[in-house]
């Protein structure tokens, strides 16, 4: 055999071990979506996670390791999310060098019902975001390492995201504000802004005083609402007061 189709027979092992690399994290994708759409089922949710994994999104948190995230996932739709139907669009995966972990970036669009942050009745909503993501071989499996959901809006479908892209802020969630790099916020501490989650000086002379801060990007970031954040000013998903039931996994004993 000539070294031509040697190196033509190579080529195709490489085309072929590509495109089954990209049906297979596909795959992962959709696996993931349908797990997501019968209320974050753990089950379900925890093999397609590293032992090592994290999953973060602003407003709901971040969970570090394989069964926080299927846990961790499963305590938000308690929590927040009632029913959804995720479609996740146009995957893109660009391979590291050598083929055995990738980063992958695709659309979300979702229908849910979320309580209403008022009334606490359900409520249709229209979700937007982006997923930035990395994926590794594990054992012949693609699996999550990293991810990250971008939420670009959460808006109630009555009304549409001009006239409100998020829901109102309140002391049980975080507020989503856009904050501009190079200036300075103060946050209210007291809780009794009429302005939440910026100071307008209800605070008076008391012990209790804002907290002055900035941003190094220009963006829209989720500010902490319920006076609980390690993160404080910012959300890290305190306000959701997670409970990780490990039974859920088949594990004895919760967190």
């Amino acid at each position: 055999m000539s070294a031509e189709i040697l190196a033509e027979l190579s080529a195709l092992r490489a085309e072929v071990a590509d495109l089954r690399a990209r049906s297979d994290i596909a795959d992962l994708i959709v696996t993931y979506a349908r797990a997501c759409d019968v209320g974050n089922d753990p089950v379900r949710l925890r093999p397609l996670f590293t032992d090592d994994a994290t999953w973060t999104c602003k407003g709901f948190g971040t969970f570090v390791g394989g069964d926080a995230c299927a846990l961790g996932l499963k305590a938000v739709a308690g929590e927040k999310i009632w029913w959804s139907l995720h479609n996740m669009i146009s995957p893109q995966v660009t391979f590291d060098e050598g083929g055995a972990e990738a980063t992958v970036f695709w659309y979300l669009w979702e229908a849910a019902t979320l309580p209403n942050e008022h009334t606490g009745e359900a409520e249709a909503y229209w979700i937007g975001g982006t997923y930035d993501v990395r994926v590794r071989r594990v054992a012949g499996r693609w699996l999550f390492s990293q991810v990250e959901l971008k939420l670009n809006m959460a808006t109630p479908a009555a009304e549409g995201w001009v006239k409100k892209r998020w829901p109102d802020g309140t002391r049980k969630q975080p507020y989503f504000v856009d904050l501009k790099a190079g200036e300075t916020y103060f946050w209210c501490k007291c809780g009794k802004s009429a302005t939440q989650p910026f100071c307008d000086g209800s605070h008076g002379e008391g012990k209790v005083q804002p907290v002055a801060f900035d941003v190094a990007e220009t963006g829209t970031y989720s500010v902490c609402g319920c006076r609980y954040s390690k993160t404080k000013p910012l959300c890290d998903g305190s306000h959701l007061n997670l409970r990780y039931d490990d039974s859920l996994l088949g594990k004895e004993g919760g967190s």
